[in-house]
């Protein structure tokens, strides 16, 4: 049973859904898309198969038939960042150091299995107030062997610590304008983000990132 309109997007539409009791999320893509696109639009399907994390839901069921082309996927728990951001909720740095630290843990899982999401915004992440989860796997794709410069998954998650950064007292100086080197950072933390936004020298490896944010942040118990 279909219970709301979750949102809408490029390619389809999300419904919160209900099945024995329990609730699942209900992805339907528009029908043209299907028919143009369809190759394309199953390497979601493909990709959360062959996911097995806590953080990422799991595909409950495949809807392929006459044209109608739609994934049941589980539901999971919190509230996007973005709607946290528009009700002008106000983040403390022990949240987004502990926000950070378990997106940077699930893209060095991603990356393991040769996977980037591509599509890494405050959309897309929810929140508990303990717990994160990373959704939509639309635009996820098979890392290149190669190495590029630019890894859109970095660059996603340097733009996620901004905009909570900014929303934060304890980080934010409330100046007028808005630089990282306005932050209250100090150097090692302020050079993690420009990294991560190819200001400096860019990441290409998660584990290296991720020994980087707990060397600088976690460690320092911040």
């Amino acid at each position: 049973m279909l219970i709301k309109t979750l949102g809408q997007g490029r390619f389809g539409s999300c419904y919160l859904m209900s099945r024995d009791t329990k609730h699942y999320v209900l992805k339907i893509f528009n029908p043209n898309d299907v028919k143009r696109r369809k190759e394309k639009l199953a390497r979601e399907s493909k990709f959360l198969k062959k996911i097995d994390h806590p953080a990422i839901p799991k595909l409950n069921q495949l809807l392929d038939r006459d044209g109608f082309y739609g994934l049941v996927m589980e539901k999971m728990p919190g509230q996007s960042l973005e709607d946290l951001l528009e009700w002008d909720y106000i983040f403390n740095k022990k949240e987004i150091t502990a926000i950070m630290e378990q997106l940077i843990a699930v893209m060095d899982y991603l990356s393991g299995l040769h996977i980037t999401h591509r599509d890494i915004k405050t959309d897309n992440l929810l929140w508990t107030g303990d717990l994160l989860s990373l959704i939509d796997f639309g635009s996820a794709s098979c890392d290149p062997k190669f190495r590029r410069r630019f890894n859109p998954d970095f660059w996603g998650i340097g733009d996620v610590f901004l905009r909570l950064a900014s929303n934060c007292d304890e980080m934010s100086v409330g100046a007028s304008g808005f630089s990282i080197s306005q932050l209250n950072l100090d150097k090692e933390q302020q050079r993690v983000i420009k990294r991560l936004l190819c200001i400096e020298k860019p990441y290409q490896d998660f584990q290296v990132l991720k020994e980087d944010f707990g060397r600088v942040w976690i460690n320092k118990g911040e």
